[in-house]
């Protein structure tokens, strides 16, 4: 009678979530579920109209979403290791790291098409928003540039509650997988190196994370680094054969980039060249183009203040590209659909792509005693690289905040309210943000 019912409770629980996600879908042993496709788009639709907060926060929703977890009834596709391999090969490769975790999941599903569909409905809502905002601030550019615009103020406080999501994330990352006095050194010297070397250069990120991964395997940590997890669904996607072509393929467009961007003087290369080089996510590449693209082709107030609606939008903070092809086509006469998706593609593609091609490399790791060691040090180390960006987004904050008493006490109050509320409740939050920013836009106007 007991495992009748037990039976019942999974078929119930089988049938709730193929009614979210469309067809059935196979229950595993440990009473996961393999995700249809429609069950993929919907999850990662909804993660991306609502993962407020930049990769660090992505990264606590997928692992809230999609981790097994005893406290949590979730949708338990991934073990706590398998998910943090992810997000150590995601920071070894140029891109878009929440980005390139969200199809990595998706592969683990279902294979090449399920991790371009949960990687695209991840990104899709937040791109067409900002090219709805890029056209915005293409007709209101000259009010944004004026610092206490309402425009601004509002921007600069809906950031305020991403440096409190961050916070809440890597916090929260931190507690479940840095444990023991080896992995926490790995953890914050990480974390120190970046803050040190910021921005940091190519070869930083990849080397520290490999770093934190030697220590573990030559001195193995106590309780870890045993026999893998099983019970998920593991799926790499492309045989290996196809992951190494991909790399190929890399290489040699990474020479054409190279000598196309020592010729092309345009506004579309920088994208190409931040997609194809640069690793450290958003706080670094913005920077590289900011650096390539302003004054000449946009207005540096413009530019900074599509970073702060970049981070107040959901999905990643890739999407700026859309916001700033939008304006780029406009202002060069070309058609503005084809600019911003070419900008979008040059930025986001190439870190996409690889992903694709690392999986089923990273996945024949798998199989060796000596990557099991390391494991606990690779993830150590990219949380460590995560918990840097704390201190990122804080300090472009308080470099862009007309008002930085403000925009502390508005990001010390969102912490204080998605902790007591949930993350379920982060849209509100940021709309109260908005309106402190609005009020104080107007006390300014008042008073002057």
């Amino acid at each position: 009678q007991p495992s009748a019912r037990a039976e019942k409770a999974r078929d119930r629980r089988s049938l709730r979530i193929g009614a979210m996600g469309g067809a059935a879908e196979a229950l595993l042993p440990n009473g996961s579920h393999t995700p249809s496709i429609a069950s993929l788009a919907w999850n990662f639709f909804i993660l991306g109209t609502t993962a407020f907060g930049g990769p660090p926060v992505h990264l606590g929703y997928f692992q809230k979403r999609f981790v097994i977890d005893d406290k949590d009834d979730n949708l338990k596709w991934l073990t706590n290791s398998r998910y943090m391999e992810l997000v150590a090969m995601a920071n070894c490769l140029p891109g878009p790291s929440s980005t390139q975790v969200a199809f990595a999941i998706g592969i683990t599903q279902k294979g090449v098409l399920g991790g371009l569909v949960s990687g695209f409905m991840f990104l899709l809502p937040g791109a067409l928003i900002m090219t709805c905002l890029g056209f915005a601030a293409h007709n209101l550019k000259d009010q944004v540039q004026e610092p206490k615009s309402a425009a601004n103020a509002i921007a600069i406080c809906a950031s305020a509650v991403g440096v409190a999501l961050v916070f809440i994330a890597v916090s929260g990352l931190v507690k479940k997988n840095v444990e023991g006095a080896k992995l926490s050194v790995i953890c914050f010297v990480t974390a120190s190196m970046c803050i040190v070397f910021s921005p940091p250069p190519p070869w930083m990120n990849p080397a520290l994370i490999l770093g934190g991964g030697l220590i573990t395997a030559l001195f193995p940590v106590a309780g870890k680094g045993g026999a893998q997890e099983t019970g998920t669904a593991d799926n790499h996607g492309l045989p290996a054969w196809a992951g190494a072509i991909i790399f190929a393929l890399y290489l040699v467009g990474a020479a054409w980039t190279i000598y196309d961007a020592a010729v092309d003087k345009g506004w579309l290369i920088p994208f190409l060249t931040a997609g194809m080089f640069v690793w450290g996510g958003g706080p670094v590449v913005l920077p590289m183009l900011m650096t390539v693209l302003t004054p000449t082709y946009i207005s540096q107030t413009i530019f900074l203040t599509g970073i702060a609606l970049a981070e107040m939008m959901p999905g990643p903070v890739f999407n700026m590209s859309c916001f700033l092809g939008v304006q780029l086509a406009l202002a060069s006469g070309f058609p503005w659909l084809a600019g911003t998706s070419l900008c979008w593609l040059a930025l986001v593609g190439p870190g996409v792509v690889l992903t694709f091609g690392a999986m089923p490399l990273w996945g024949k790791l798998r199989s060796f005693p000596a990557y099991s060691r390391a494991l606990p040090g690779l993830n150590a180390a990219a949380v460590g690289l995560l918990v840097s960006t704390i201190f990122t987004v804080y300090s472009a904050l308080e470099d862009r905040s007309p008002w930085p008493a403000g925009s502390r006490a508005v990001a010390l109050c969102a912490y204080a309210a998605i902790e007591a509320t949930g993350p379920k409740f982060v849209p509100q939050v940021v709309v109260v943000a908005g309106l402190v920013g609005y009020f104080w836009s107007l006390s300014q106007a008042a008073a002057s």
